[in-house]
């Protein structure tokens, strides 16, 4: 028998998303843990110590797609939709990657695909695309809520004050408007 050779780690970098959707991912989850106020991009460029001009057209995109409330102004600045605390990391990939073609004969963003000899035979694609599908159905079992915890823990890796809730005092009402 012949010695079998193992492609793992070739597989494993192929499976490799872009900067984009990193970006993405972390521009929410910051925002995420951000409870307490607006969010600037460069505070979060700080933080990550990544390129404000790339986390700029990210969170253009994140805005577009209702993710991100972008404020605009002087005292604007950026937070989480409220429901994109529900979001699967699933959603996120699908919509900020822009090709899932993991080999030549599968269609690209473009619907394009290379013509391949063994095409009508191959199992290769059918095993390639099962684990395409595995790995973005095991993305959707993950929410940006859930990757926002330990919270603690996350707040003080980024640099951020850790979340506190404080009572709510009532003001005492007015004089005028007291029973004699």
């Amino acid at each position: 028998m012949g010695s079998v050779t193992r492609i793992a780690p070739v597989i494993a970098t192929a499976m490799r998303l872009t900067d984009y959707t990193d970006y993405s991912l972390r521009v929410m989850l910051y925002l995420a843990l951000r409870r307490d106020g607006l969010a600037t991009i460069q505070e979060i460029s700080d933080a990550y110590g990544v390129s404000k001009n790339h986390l700029m057209k990210v969170v253009q995109r994140l805005g577009e797609l209702g993710w991100v409330d972008t404020i605009r102004g002087r005292n604007g600045g950026l937070r989480l939709a409220p429901a994109s605390l529900d979001l699967t990391v699933g959603a996120v990939v699908r919509e900020t990657e822009s090709d899932f073609s993991l080999v030549g004969c599968f269609p690209d963003e473009h619907g394009e695909r290379r013509s391949c000899v063994i095409e009508p035979q191959c199992r290769l694609k059918h095993a390639l695309a099962a684990a395409r599908d595995a790995f973005l159905a095991e993305l959707d079992c993950h929410t940006i809520g859930e990757l926002a915890q330990p919270a603690d823990e996350l707040t003080g890796l980024l640099g951020l004050s850790p979340i506190q809730f404080m009572p709510r005092v009532q003001a005492p009402r007015p004089a005028s408007s007291r029973e004699h």
